[in-house]
């Protein structure tokens, strides 16, 4: 499929023109990136229309990929250049497309440098884009090895007063995980091949690895040292606990479009990474047990993996709570809100059936519309203050400046906390469902604090929102907001953009859930 190739290569080729006619008129660089972006936004709704619609779709899919292109690239070790789109990757696609259109509209406001900043955000397009689509693992790891590249260049360039610490902070924690990742990925390169032929290509590694199993040629523990080396590398952009410390100063240094795509996209390539490899990728392995053939997930060894994780989603998700709770920097309570929902995502995969997976997918998509849209809003406040300041403690009245803005922060930061009707709801039900009926974990009664503990937690996201609410909006108004105005329209409507789909999540959530569900029962 060319039209893969398009959304992948495009953003990244028109890159430097951008740049470089940005140097002679800074407004090209602005609304040239802009047109790029609308321009893949609407090609992936028209790819997602014609290809991802009910009926009997999987007739035409290639390897299960309804969207597919293949050429060799490096055939001697086995390295193709690959790329397709199934269930998974079809909604995380879409959510880049939108993030990123809503963030470079919303990043009128710099004035420094826009021919790189705006280059910049398409390079950092690509990669995702290609994180997302790659199924040769040699190219997926270079296309996420890419991201952290204009990533680190948009905090330390147009960060805060403490960029440059944050930036080389998510550098260097980020990229170590990679490497550990990669020796995972080797692992898998080399434990795959088929007649002593050996390949990055996923479809056949996931055929290769449950035929070398079956044969003896792979044990469980090799498939255990796998999870665990490739887990380190996804865990720790996820981020959670304790790989986690990253998060919070990038989030608080980065301009506020560079927050909304690391909390609506990179954390979700993460989640991705996890649940493609190793999930989809052990998905036909087959192992004989004392009670019968059994997944690799269902044996002992893949019960204690799914009570580990979990017991990592819970701890991410009650200890950052707690610390978002003490938060006076409203971005900084952001940040960690979002480590907390992420570790609903370990949860629904640990649950291992299909009310978690589908939690736990669905919770990548919803909170990739809320939380870019809350980071949006501080900027909003940040932007609009006297002194720029976030501090919840400075900027209360806002209501009364601003009272747009005032509703979509009521509207999202209730859909954070799990309001039912809103997207939030939706993956949090599936995801604690899918856990409480979880028969394997849930069968030892010493493992039903873990969702117990995962419930309690959302009272005190509950709890942190509210109060951020009551204290920034419905106060007096301080002498932050003397001069204050109410938000301009590139600021503004992005934001509204991202209610509204939130709210569809929340009403109407088959139009992803079907994509999804089918997904997930390919791996059950």
């Amino acid at each position: 499929m060319i039209e893969l190739i398009l959304l992948l290569v495009l953003p990244l080729a028109l890159s430097l023109p951008v740049y470089l006619l940005g140097r002679m008129n800074a407004a090209f660089a602005k609304w040239g990136s802009v047109a790029v972006i609308a321009f893949t936004t609407i090609f992936t709704a028209f790819l997602w229309i014609q290809h991802f619609i009910p009926g009997d779709r999987m007739t035409n899919a290639v390897d299960g990929f309804l969207l597919h292109y293949s050429a060799d690239w490096i055939p001697s070790v086995g390295i193709s250049f690959s790329l397709g789109v199934d269930g998974l990757s079809m909604p995380l696609l879409a959510l880049t497309q939108l993030v990123f259109l809503v963030s470079a509209i919303s990043s009128f406001y710099i004035h420094d440098q826009e021919p790189t900043y705006y280059a910049m955000l398409l390079v950092l397009l690509s990669g995702v884009t290609g994180t997302f689509v790659a199924l040769d693992l040699f190219l997926f790891y270079i296309a996420w090895e890419l991201v952290l590249v204009p990533m680190f260049f948009l905090i330390h360039i147009w960060g805060g007063d403490n960029r440059k610490y944050a930036a080389i902070k998510f550098f260097i924690y980020t990229h170590l995980a990679s490497l550990v990742m990669l020796i995972g990925l080797f692992i898998i390169y080399l434990n795959g091949h088929a007649d002593g032929v050996y390949t990055f290509y996923l479809p056949d590694l996931k055929t290769n690895l449950a035929a070398n199993v079956a044969g003896g040629l792979i044990d469980k523990s090799t498939l255990t040292l796998i999870f665990w080396l490739v887990f380190i590398g996804f865990v720790t952009k996820f981020p959670q606990v304790p790989v986690h410390t990253w998060l919070p100063d990038a989030h608080v240094q980065a301009p506020s479009p560079g927050s909304a795509i690391l909390a609506g996209l990179l954390l979700k390539m993460g989640g991705y990474g996890l649940i493609r490899i190793p999930f989809w990728l052990f998905a036909d392995i087959q192992i004989e047990e004392s009670t019968g053939t059994v997944g690799f997930f269902e044996t002992q060894e893949g019960r204690d993996i799914r009570v580990i994780i979990a017991v990592i989603g819970m701890i991410s998700m009650a200890y950052p709570a707690f610390i978002a709770l003490r938060q006076d920097d409203l971005k900084r309570m952001i940040a960690y809100s979002s480590i907390s929902h992420m570790g609903i995502v370990l949860l629904g995969l640990a649950a291992y059936n299909e009310w978690g997976l589908n939690g736990a997918m669905y919770m990548m998509i919803a909170h990739g519309v809320i939380s870019p849209g809350l980071f949006l809003l501080s900027g909003i406040i940040e932007h609009n203050t006297k002194s720029h300041t976030r501090l919840i403690s400075k900027v209360g009245g806002l209501g009364h400046k601003m009272p747009f803005a005032t509703g979509l922060f009521v509207f999202l930061g209730f859909a954070s906390a799990g309001l039912p009707g809103l997207a939030g709801f939706v993956a949090e039900f599936n995801a604690f469902v899918g856990m409480f009926t979880d028969s394997d974990l849930l069968g030892s009664p010493q493992w039903i604090w873990i969702p117990i503990v995962s419930v309690i937690s959302i009272i005190i996201t509950a709890g942190y929102y509210l109060w951020a609410i009551q204290r920034v909006l419905f106060n007096e108004p301080t002498e932050e907001l003397e001069d204050t105005k109410p938000a301009k329209g590139y600021e503004i409507w992005p934001v509204f953009v991202l209610s509204v789909f939130t709210l569809i999540l929340g009403l109407v959530p088959a139009v992803v859930w079907w994509v999804i569900d089918e997904f997930s029962q390919g791996i059950l």
